[in-house]
């Protein structure tokens, strides 16, 4: 008897139709906001609900089962109690083997191997064996499985329809945690994101699955997991090493301490294993990985927005003294960054802009403009620290002066970071100290691919990154 053939992973992503099994017709259920979801993003209109019981949820025709759908089904979304899976299994297994469809399935249903129990554990191992064996891929159990913004694709009840198009794949063991990223990133125009993989317990499709599909995947820059642990760790690491000669990995891992560990297993059924092993390992196969939220979000969203520094020269542009001392601090206690070198030229040059109160180079690197600036200085001084091919990167802080409009500010730095032509592009990250008060300047720039950031240790932070993944892109003679 011939194989079945094994469906490829682009059907998640790409799919012609997708049925949802256990599709409700409760407003406010999951189940129901899978098919708003799906139906708001879908380009083809192709959603399919799977009930017996209803004939129609949100305005789509319901079918009684998955062989009743007379029109091509590549992504099934299971999402009916876990004691109904099996049943739901074996009619992806038949739809295989007479239709030819159905390659991709998402089981967003919980209660198995994460329940730590004997039957919880049989369940999953029949559920994902009878899926497999019709030579479909699964994604889960026990997670909210992919979106896709330009192809149209959401099978999840928590990413935003309307979540922006950007270069960030997020592939993360938990559904909240990924989600909770684009949320936070959405209004203020923080992240775009390409696509979105919820992976839960990982019974057949993980990170090294998906790791070298999206290193294969020309709109995705930048690769950003949130992972719990995995089984096959040395597998992980060596498709890791291949993808970060072409793109950025961002990865935050948790489970660094034992009880951690015991959360992470009750979560998604994942072995976290040995921080530190991991976090050599990370690091020799060029994975940024990061110690913080924050770190995480920012840096992922960063390497999608900015170029890469070509060096570790960075100049420090700022009006708050304080808060400067605390960037300097964080950006060169790891000796991968240094302050840029300001040459007399430069000095002299931005002297002609600034007040003669301006400190210009002392540190050598920094420039403290004072409280006494105009958005004309901005754009001039930022077109100096742009053009020296001295200075790879530039972090700008200030807390905006009340008498200098958001729109005046935002176009004066984007003019000065424009000035250049993209070749002599290097990063630009902004510190606007002020929270909400600053929250329309800081969308302004975000607005035009402009990084910014509420605090100075987090710019730093992703600065080290940026310059540590561009010092390993070049002793690894990537193109």
């Amino acid at each position: 008897m011939a194989e079945p053939f094994t469906a490829p992973i682009d059907n998640f992503f790409n799919p012609r139709g997708v049925a949802v099994v256990g599709a409700s017709a409760t407003p406010g259920s999951p189940n129901n906001q899978i098919v708003q979801f799906a139906k708001q993003m879908s380009l083809n209109g192709k959603v399919f609900p799977v009930n017996p019981r209803s004939d129609e949820i949100v305005g789509l025709k319901c079918y009684p089962d998955l062989m009743s759908i007379p029109e091509p089904v590549d992504l099934v979304v299971i999402a009916v109690g876990a004691q109904h899976s099996l049943g739901v299994a074996r009619q992806i297994a038949r739809r295989r083997g007479e239709k030819g469809d159905a390659g991709a399935v998402a089981v967003v249903t919980a209660g198995f191997k994460e329940m730590a129990t004997a039957e919880g554990e049989q369940l999953q191992s029949e559920l994902i064996a009878t899926i497999k064996a019709s030579g479909a891929r699964i994604i889960g159990p026990n997670c909210q499985g992919v979106a896709d913004t330009y192809n149209g694709v959401n099978t999840t009840f928590s990413v935003p329809p309307n979540t922006p198009k950007g270069g960030v794949s997020v592939i993360s063991q938990s559904a909240a945690f990924a989600t909770s990223f684009l949320r936070w990133a959405r209004d203020q125009k923080l992240v775009g994101v390409n696509k979105f993989v919820s992976l839960g317990n990982m019974a057949d499709l993980d990170f090294r699955d998906l790791l070298a599909y999206m290193s294969d995947d020309e709109k995705t820059k930048v690769i950003a997991m949130y992972m719990e642990g995995i089984v096959d760790a040395r597998g992980l690491i060596d498709i890791s090493a291949k993808v970060t000669k072409r793109k950025p990995i961002v990865v935050i891992k948790g489970g660094k301490t034992s009880l951690g560990t015991n959360v992470a297993q009750s979560h998604t059924a994942s072995i976290a294993g040995n921080n530190d092993i991991y976090d050599g390992a990370f690091r020799q196969a060029g994975v940024i990985r990061a110690q913080s939220v924050a770190e995480f979000y920012h840096t992922a969203r960063v390497f999608d927005k900015m170029p890469l520094p070509k060096g570790n020269r960075i100049a420090i542009l700022t009006v708050v003294g304080g808060p400067s001392t605390i960037c300097v601090d964080e950006l060169v206690s790891t000796g991968e960054v240094s302050l840029a070198h300001f040459s007399d030229e430069l000095k002299k040059e931005a002297a002609k802009y600034l007040v003669a109160s301006a400190n210009i180079g002392s540190p050598d690197g920094y420039i403290d403009m004072t409280a006494s600036v105009n958005p004309k200085m901005h754009t001039d001084v930022l077109r100096l620290l742009m053009n020296d091919d001295g200075i790879d990167g530039i972090i700008f802080m200030t807390t905006p002066p009340g008498f200098i409009k958001d729109d005046e500010l935002a176009a004066a730095i984007a003019e000065g970071y424009n000035s250049v032509p993209d070749e002599k592009k290097k990063p630009l990250l902004s510190v606007m100290l002020a929270g909400n008060a600053v929250a329309r300047c800081r969308t302004l720039l975000e607005e035009q691919g402009l990084p910014t950031f509420e605090f100075p240790d987090d710019a730093a932070r992703v600065m080290v990154n940026m310059v540590r993944y561009s010092a390993y892109r070049r002793r690894n003679a990537c193109q």
